[in-house]
């Protein structure tokens, strides 16, 4: 069998396999940590260099073991030695997940000389968004006037341990693309460190909504559920999720939602007007958090029909 060691090194990883059909091999699947051995990997690489992986309770799924490796935040010198067994593409360097950190040129708003004509301009920008000066202490808000990140206003994520993760950084003077984020993966959950997951969390899709909600918000960074962050809300005590993206995408919404309640939780649908949370204000916000949808299958069926 020409990837006997290839399936013993993912087995180091994932533990004991079961054969399936056609070179697939099942495991039990460490995102979502499903009793039976839900996560299948195809071990028998195709022309392309892939072997497709799955699991099909939680839907996290690849095309290559590189991908996986990437998943599972397998260190560097680790990978290498398994890619080593994969027949094609091995070649590629893994890149892993990079350590992420703050550009040098970062400046803290909250300690920022009152006097700055540079600090005065990213404060107003921010006030202009609700946000206040509480706010730039408590997510640690900066800025950088010269550098790749010149002209932009800094939102550092921190993980449940006190490490940077990912930092957004958007542009405060309208001169350039609105956000230019760190390259590294964005499987990370956002704010985790000001996350509390023994109350329900409300589920978003940026950083200024996360902000402007102010309860147990969790951005997303876009329209879709990471794995790190579904991985989590698996292991926690929550029993109520909170879903407000906004009103393009709700096919999206629907979609996690519906996720959510096969894996057991109380998932609510908070439908926005044509305002994003951050534009919304803190009192208007509440008053649709209050009026949130219970969803259900039939619920979501009859949501579906009539977007």
């Amino acid at each position: 069998m020409e990837y006997t060691f290839l399936l013993g090194s993912i087995e180091n990883i994932l533990g004991k396999s079961h054969k399936r059909a056609r070179g697939n091999y099942a495991f039990h699947c460490p995102f979502c940590n499903h009793r039976k051995p839900k996560l299948e990997i195809n071990m028998a690489t195709n022309e392309e260099g892939r072997n497709p992986w799955e699991c099909w309770v939680c839907q996290t799924k690849g095309r290559s073991i590189r991908s996986l490796l990437t998943q599972l935040k397998t260190p560097p010198s680790a990978a290498a030695e398994i890619l080593k067994y994969v027949p094609r593409g091995s070649e590629i360097e893994y890149k892993g997940l990079s350590i992420v950190e703050l550009p040098k040129e970062f400046q803290l708003l909250h300690t920022s000389s009152p006097t700055s004509y540079v600090s005065n301009i990213v404060k107003n920008y921010l006030y202009e968004r609700g946000l206040t000066d509480y706010d730039f202490i408590k997510y640690g808000i900066g800025y950088c006037t010269t550098g790749e990140y010149g002209g932009r206003v800094i939102i550092p994520s921190y993980s449940a341990s006190g490490t940077l993760n990912f930092f957004v950084a958007r542009t405060f003077d309208g001169n350039y693309f609105k956000y230019k984020n760190p390259e590294t993966s964005k499987d990370i959950i956002f704010f985790e460190n000001l996350i509390n997951w023994n109350t329900p969390i409300i589920l978003c899709e940026g950083v200024f909504d996360a902000i402007a909600i102010r309860r147990n918000a969790v951005p997303l960074l876009g329209k879709s559920i990471t794995n790190e962050l579904y991985k989590r809300i698996l292991t926690s005590k929550l029993t109520d999720i909170y879903i407000a993206l906004d009103t393009d995408a709700q096919t999206q919404a629907l979609r996690i939602a519906e996720k959510l309640i096969a894996a057991g939780f109380r998932v609510f649908l908070i439908e926005l007007p044509d305002k994003d949370p951050s534009e919304m204000g803190f009192k208007s916000f509440t008053e649709l958090v209050q009026n949130a949808t219970e969803l259900d299958f039939s619920k979501i069926m009859l949501q579906k029909l009539n977007l």
